[in-house]
């Protein structure tokens, strides 16, 4: 399903998304934009939304986000990210801290020096249920020598809000093994190996400097149900992985 600023690959059976595709540039001066509602895609039969996001368990999580799409492809892609196809029921506590965490560093941050930077994303499903147990998330982008380097992310729905983004990175392969998804099919077999096969190193895409940065909506939060979110400890842990892995 074709959007303005990006794609969708509507699973029927679950009636969601299996993936969302879209590319980043570097963003202009903010444009302030009214929020849309969430509503039907006008592409598919009318049907009422999952009775889960009816409760404070679960948000409406969106894949592309309104953000990104606003401000570089304007009205009409925005309108068209609240859709129902391109949101997923999400914990509260991933939708705004992790989620959106890792939805502002890459436009904000990422996108102005990997451009165009491309991200697939979508629900991992589980097994007897419309609600993801995770979520997958991939950067991509050309190296100044043409070259594709990319990074790829599983974030499970039970997170605090303050982890290191780091700590959710794992390869290609292993989103390809539980999504049932073929990533860059049209790539070589030798090409796909390289970058699927081995989880990202922290420095690519700045992640090491990156995975610490405060959630927006952090202050909100902060000792909601018993948990103090503390982002310098965050960045304690992730100066203790970067030393894990030059050793």
């Amino acid at each position: 399903m074709v959007n303005d600023g990006f794609a969708i690959g509507y699973d029927s059976v679950r009636e969601q998304a299996a993936w969302v595709a879209y590319r980043l540039r570097p963003i202009g001066p903010y444009r302030s934009m009214p929020r849309p509602s969430f509503i039907s895609d006008p592409r598919l039969p009318r049907r009422d939304p999952t009775p889960v996001y009816t409760g404070p368990d679960y948000d409406r999580g969106h894949l592309a986000p309104n953000y990104a799409m606003s401000q570089v492809y304007g009205t009409r892609a925005q309108r068209q990210s609240f859709y129902y196809t391109n949101v997923a029921p999400q914990r509260p506590r991933l939708n705004q801290l992790v989620w959106q965490r890792f939805e502002e560093i890459e436009i904000d941050d990422i996108a102005r020096d990997e451009s165009p930077l491309w991200v697939m994303l979508g629900p991992i499903a589980a097994d007897s249920s419309s609600v993801p147990q995770a979520f997958f998330r991939i950067w991509l982008a050309r190296t100044a020598s043409g070259e594709w380097e990319a990074a790829a992310f599983v974030v499970p729905q039970s997170v605090r809000g303050d982890e290191p983004l780091s700590r959710f990175v794992v390869s290609i392969d292993r989103i390809e093994a539980l999504t049932g998804l073929d990533f860059l099919p049209r790539l070589d077999m030798t090409r796909q190996a390289a970058l699927e096969s081995e989880p990202a190193p922290a420095r690519r895409f700045r992640l090491a400097t990156l995975a610490c940065e405060p959630a927006r909506y952090a202050p909100r939060w902060q000792g909601r149900d018993g948990i103090r979110l503390d982002f310098e400890r965050c960045e304690e842990q992730q100066k203790t992985r970067r030393g894990d892995a030059d050793e």
